[in-house]
């Protein structure tokens, strides 16, 4: 695929930082595609990609004529998927390799065969020139410019899978991913395998008698940051047989929340999910000498809280891409009795 007719490359602030992100708008002709509402795939092979912060618009589109066979990639988690897809070998190059856990990545990026290119922010613009790839994939975000990487002339896919509000739809990519890189049958093979198991579990949990109360994550400066219930995360909750707190809160990002709202709407919660992001292990005593308040929770005072090491975990390398997994663990803290066990999260200290 050589002609990519880029609509707009925007690049900004985090949604997570941001607060509650703008409403998702949906491409008019999804073609192939069924959960994803931000992309479309004609027969033709016709790519749309609609732009999340502006109604109406889009952000690119372009024909697939042919398969990359060489390319640069921004995420941990597309570097994860291309190794998954057997095709780790069409990557020069990625950005921050010290995040990606992925053994086959590492290996490569050890051996020099994959190229440190900077951060996905400050790219390293001297060394994907040397690299020559046939495209580089970005994670674009609203506000900023890619204009370092355009004077290259170098094809852009804008890899907007992370503002998709649905788990299913996020996965779905994983279709546009696997046509560019000329892995097809081996992608849609992939997809559908998810998205059965994914459905196989939502009837297991709808089996289930209990639907515990449900709390996230932990204070961050003077706000709780914690995720909107029309977010993946919210949705993946209920899908498991969970009440989230604040399901009632249709924003599809992260809404930074006063510590007394959170304590009024979640301190009966009867579970509570965190991620622990440093590189010691979390325990009880920790988190309260970190935020005395912590203690008044429920699951605090009942010891039902369960973490997930995010440094020592492919958490966020799997997750974007294999929801099914996700919503295996929360079957299984919410659930005991379907016999499953989590993968991502553990039982606090």
């Amino acid at each position: 695929m050589r002609l990519i007719r880029t609509i707009a490359v925007q690049a900004c602030l985090c949604l997570a930082l941001a607060g509650c992100g703008p409403d998702t708008h949906s491409v008019r002709e999804r073609g192939i595609i069924e959960y994803a509402t931000l992309l479309g795939i004609s027969d033709s092979s016709n790519v749309h990609i609609a732009n999340p912060w502006k109604s109406d618009a889009l952000l690119q589109e372009f024909t697939i004529d042919r398969a990359f066979e060489k390319v640069i990639v921004s995420t941990n988690s597309l570097a994860a998927l291309f190794s998954e897809l057997d095709i780790a070998e069409k990557i020069a190059g990625v950005s921050e390799p010290e995040y990606i856990s992925d053994s086959t990545i590492q290996a490569m990026v050890r051996d020099g065969r994959i190229a440190d290119c900077g951060s996905g922010m400050y790219p390293n613009v001297e060394r994907i020139m040397d690299l020559a790839p046939d495209a580089i994939f970005i994670s674009p975000f609203e506000g900023g410019n890619y204009s370092q990487l355009e004077k290259l002339g170098i094809p852009l896919i804008q890899c907007a899978d992370y503002m998709e509000t649905s788990p299913l739809g996020r996965a779905e990519w994983i279709r546009l991913y696997g046509r560019l890189m000329g892995v097809e049958a081996k992608a849609d093979s992939l997809f559908l395998n998810i998205r059965d198991r994914y459905m196989e579990l939502c009837s297991l949990a709808a089996t289930t008698q209990e639907c515990p109360k449900v709390m996230l994550d932990t204070r961050s400066g003077s706000a709780w940051y914690t995720a909107g219930g029309g977010s993946t995360i919210g949705i993946t909750l209920s899908d498991a047989g969970a009440s989230y707190a604040f399901r009632d809160r249709k924003e599809s990002g992260s809404i930074p929340l006063p510590f007394e709202t959170v304590l009024e709407q979640a301190h009966d919660s009867d579970i509570w999910l965190l991620k622990n992001s440093t590189d010691h292990t979390m325990t009880y005593a920790l988190l309260e000498s970190d935020f005395g308040g912590y203690a008044r929770f429920r699951p605090f005072i009942e010891k039902k809280i369960w973490v997930c090491d995010v440094y020592r975990t492919p958490y966020f390398e799997e997750t974007a891409f294999h929801p099914e997994r996700l919503l295996s663990d929360f079957i299984a803290i919410m659930h005991p009795s379907t016999g499953l066990k989590a993968r991502y999260y553990h039982p606090l200290d």
